[in-house]
């Protein structure tokens, strides 16, 4: 019988290995994956092993020694994973920010500047170079992307690319090579391949920018709102082997929300959205991937405004995450603040050039400026400035049109200062 007993011992032992070895080369958790089998195993559960020296210490079963060793094993396979994460996460932020080009995710534009005292981007070189603005739109299915988009588009007029509509599009699209690639990808849960995407969004973002040149109506120089992309490293190495040249990524908006209320929202939505995809099974697969693969993307998205931050004193980049478990109106507020602040960049740069026509090189030396987005698509700069000796208040309003951001109205009278 001891003879037996150890036998089993060692078979079971054996098996634990194999699986430890190969959870390591496939990146699996020993604690999901390990644990479980010992947990099913009747031989250590049952079987009283005896060791040379007597019993274990304070009658501790087999399995119990086993799984603290397990566990043991797992914190230090947990420790390589998550510095093999840390080490890919500043990879692909320093691929962001290259060191030897030009081009860095933000494309054109130079670090931050000042206008009298508040920090601001000068866009003025995307119009030059026609360099469409980007705001990457990210958050688990049905942390409500879509919706927050809409609102956006609504009020600020830009551009709302969906990856996930325009994939969803292509796999039914009579036609495109890749349908049933697209197809697939999207059932399983599956990331498509990076170039499928890109083509798509290049196609899309080219089409709209178009249609304002063509009709001379509407709203220039917009913002394309990217959703649901990039979702993995390989998205972000896609991205910046074809886009930098023609884009410029202003920041994104992150809606963090937990997979209960997900879940609630995606039954919700199945009822009336007829989408293949809307089904608990899929969105959990979605959800585990985007925890596994894009979550990380955000980190390195963030390490990109502190590296800029470290090296110019501000950031090109700026990342927003924004708490999605509230209502419609609360998650709107604060999409509302952060598109706010990129839109301002816009108008400020505008106001700048305006000055600097006049005569006024020295932007920095303005006083009290304050900046007052309404509805999106309408602002209000106000600022003392010295005129001929005199300090004036001197307030400028800017109307999104065809062109851009233009100057409609202007008033200005001496300060009581």
């Amino acid at each position: 019988m001891k003879a037996l007993v150890r036998a089993q011992a060692a078979v079971s032992m054996a098996v634990m290995s194999s699986i430890a070895t190969a959870g390591v080369a496939r990146g699996f958790s020993i604690v999901n994956h390990l644990l479980p089998y010992i947990s099913r195993s009747r031989g250590f559960q049952q079987v009283p092993l005896q060791f040379r020296g007597g019993a274990l210490p304070n009658n501790r079963s087999f399995s119990s020694v086993l799984s603290s060793e397990s566990a043991s094993a797992a914190v230090t396979i947990d420790k390589n994973h998550h510095n093999n994460e840390a080490n890919e996460i500043e990879e692909a932020a320093r691929t962001c920010m290259p060191l030897h080009t030009s081009l860095a995710i933000t494309g054109s534009i130079p670090p931050p500047r000042s206008f009298g005292g508040i920090s601001y981007l000068d866009t003025s070189s995307l119009d030059e170079k026609h360099s469409h603005r980007v705001i990457f739109v990210l958050g688990g299915p049905g942390a409500g992307k879509g919706t927050q988009s809409e609102r956006i588009v609504d009020t600020y007029k830009c551009v709302h690319l969906s990856v996930g509509e325009l994939l969803r599009a292509g796999a039914e699209k009579e036609g495109f090579e890749h349908a049933d690639l697209v197809k697939e990808c999207l059932v399983k849960g599956k990331i498509v391949p990076v170039e499928v995407s890109l083509g798509l969004l290049r196609i899309a973002m080219d089409e709209k920018a178009n249609e304002v040149l063509a009709d001379g109506e509407g709203y220039g120089s917009r913002i394309f709102l990217v959703d649901g992309f990039p979702r993995n490293f390989d998205n972000v190495n896609g991205w910046m082997k074809h886009m930098p040249s023609y884009t410029a990524v202003l920041g994104a908006l992150v809606y963090n929300c937990p997979i209960e209320v997900l879940e609630k929202r995606i039954l919700s939505r199945a009822e009336t959205s007829r989408r293949s995809d809307d089904n608990l099974e899929s969105a959990r697969k979605r959800f585990n991937t985007f925890r596994r693969e894009t979550l990380p993307v955000v980190r390195a998205l963030e390490r990109v405004e502190q590296l800029q931050s470290d090296e110019f004193g501000g950031s090109q980049l700026k990342v927003v995450n924004i708490d999605a478990t509230g209502t419609v109106e609360e998650v709107w507020q604060a999409t509302e603040n952060a598109m706010d602040s990129f839109v301002r960049n816009d108008v400020l740069t505008a106001n700048a050039h305006l000055l600097k026509k006049e005569g006024h090189e020295n932007i920095n030396s303005l006083k009290n400026v304050q900046v007052n987005i309404d509805n999106g698509v309408n602002a209000v700069v106000t600022c003392d400035r010295k005129i001929d000796g005199d300090v004036v208040e001197e307030r400028r309003t800017w109307q999104h049109g065809p062109t851009g951001w233009k100057c409609v109205g202007f008033y200005r009278h001496k300060s009581a200062a």
